[in-house]
């Protein structure tokens, strides 16, 4: 499963989230779209890759505007590496 994200500008209700989410979900491949009014932004979930151009040209067809690619949010943890933390503790062996 691959994930991506991406702004759409002029989203300001419940109605466009509705509007762009569907459209965006009749691209082939796509499994699932959540979209973040405040944000402005879609993540979308689909089987494999899905080119960017593809999104896009669903945003515009539900009649908003595609933006520049969004930053990861701050909270996002990086990936597990597998390394942990070693680090000992005062009273701790």
């Amino acid at each position: 499963m691959i994930e991506t994200r991406h702004t759409v500008l002029g989203m300001v209700c419940s109605h466009c989230a509705a509007i762009v989410g569907e459209e965006i979900g009749r691209v082939p491949g796509v499994t699932d779209v959540r979209v973040d009014i405040e944000a402005e932004t879609v993540v979308v979930r689909a089987e494999g890759p899905v080119p960017r151009e593809r999104i896009h040209a669903a945003v515009e067809e539900a009649g908003y505007t595609p933006g520049p690619p969004p930053s990861d949010p701050p909270d996002t943890a990086p990936p597990d590496t597998g390394a942990h933390d070693q680090t000992t503790r005062p009273g701790r062996a």
